[in-house]
């Protein structure tokens, strides 16, 4: 907790440099971290009345939601969520230190982003957008003060305080969020939440950022609301007659007031800002590289890799998405490849009995990759899952170091893995000789 006039000079081992800025949830610091010795931001929740013990204890739960939601992200496009704590009494978030600017900057202040930054900045966006949607949260603030652009033209999407777990419940129990971005469905008595709620926000940042102006207009938040709800906002082509018009097209189909007739999903409308300029596709497949990358980092499997055996690993290998339900390998099959569950989890069948499941970091295929026999199993999706694919023939494409270390890790899991079986039968027979 902090108040205005407060400014600490040492958190937990983190030092404090300076002001950044604040929020609704607390106020934010660069700092430092003399062990890893770099420059992070830190983010103090706001005083907290304890005299409440009830609403002082949801005020930390809604502080630390943050936590939850965003440290378990890794992708270039969000901020990445380093550590959290209380110390005597203050609650604090540590968070990567962007150095930049917030997009607020470029809509009020002195700057200007040309059309093809502002391209650029949308289309990071809604990469990072999309991975975020994956993860099956929705942010639900999207805003320009809470999207960064560093100093080297890289996004940062960041505050996902009251970001919304996708439970199958669409709906939240009241308005949260800066109304001036919040799309309709979000102001009215049924306040749905989709997916292609954060896309209708993002449009209105890129309008603010072409227009230099938000959308509307409003003395209050009841006229505010009305208008979003109503009202269509001052043509792009007006206020700039110099755009092109597919890129007015694209800004004018995230605005839809009507849900459907917007864009399916943030990699849809990637795809359609890559299609109108052929130039953003190197920057996708360096985004791509770097969340395959981003990933195994913090995959067991690869704890004790380089930073650029894992770099090679990403290049000599294949990625794949499955629904839930999906087969994605059958019983009897001769296949050589491995697999490492990036996201989700699977079942194992055998005889359509399920004697298994496997969890994100946990790999399957080993035997049949060696012996290159039949497989002894199916592997059924059992959500939707994401899998890094690895044939020998890619694994050979990479350093023999580095296929030395795939390997030997790849039979410690092995082991580990028959090793369990063996107790398992050696239990079952024991149950069996007592009855």
């Amino acid at each position: 907790m902090v108040k205005k006039s407060q400014r600490p000079r040492k958190i937990s081992k983190y030092q404090i440099k300076r002001s950044l800025g604040k929020g609704s949830m607390g106020v934010v610091y660069e700092a430092y971290d003399p062990f890893v010795q770099r420059p992070v931001a830190i983010k103090l929740a706001h005083e907290i009345d304890e005299n409440d013990p009830q609403k002082a204890q949801q005020m930390r739960e809604s502080f630390f939601a943050e936590v939850y939601s965003a440290g378990r992200m890794h992708h270039p496009s969000v901020v990445a969520v380093y550590d959290a704590g209380q110390q005597d009494k203050w609650n604090y978030i540590v968070m990567e230190y962007v150095d930049g600017l917030s997009l607020q900057e470029y809509v009020t202040g002195d700057r200007v982003l040309t059309t093809n930054q502002v391209i650029d900045v949308m289309y990071q966006c809604a990469k990072g957008l999309d991975y975020v949607h994956r993860q099956g949260v929705i942010h639900r603030d999207l805003k320009p003060g809470n999207i960064m652009l560093s100093n080297d033209g890289e996004v940062k999407i960041m505050d996902f305080s009251i970001a919304h777990f996708d439970m199958g419940d669409n709906a939240v129990s009241q308005i949260q969020g800066s109304p001036m971005y919040l799309p309709p469905e979000q102001l009215s008595e049924e306040k749905r939440l989709v997916e292609q709620s954060d896309i209708y926000s993002l449009g209105a940042v890129m309008y603010a950022l072409l227009a230099r102006r938000p959308l509307f207009k409003a003395s209050n938040i009841e006229s505010l609301i009305y208008q979003i709800s109503n009202l269509e906002p001052d043509p792009l082509s007006i206020l700039r007659p110099d755009l092109p018009q597919q890129v007015i097209d694209i800004c004018e189909k995230c605005l839809k007031k009507i849900i459907y007739e917007r864009y399916d999903s943030a990699r849809q409308l990637a795809n359609e800002l890559s299609n109108a300029y052929g130039r953003l596709r190197g920057v996708g497949q360096r985004i791509d590289m770097q969340e395959k990358w981003s990933t195994l980092r913090y995959l067991k499997f690869f704890k004790d890799f380089s930073d650029e055996q894992i770099t090679e690993v990403v290049d000599a290998s294949e990625w794949f998405d499955y629904k839930k339900g999906d087969v994605i390998v059958s019983e009897g099959e001769i296949e050589t490849s491995f697999y490492i569950v990036t996201k989700g989890g699977v079942e194992v069948r055998k005889d359509d009995v399920i004697i298994g499941r496997m969890y994100q970091g946990d790999c399957f295929g080993e035997i049949a990759f060696i012996t290159r026999e039949p497989r002894l199993a199916s592997i059924t999706a059992r959500t939707d899952v994401s899998l890094m694919v690895v044939s020998g023939a890619l694994l050979e494409q990479a350093s023999l170091e580095t296929q030395l270390q795939y390997y030997r890790v790849f039979l410690e899991n092995l082991v580990a893995r028959l090793s369990s079986a063996t107790e398992q039968l050696t239990e079952r027979e024991k149950l069996k000789a007592h009855t």
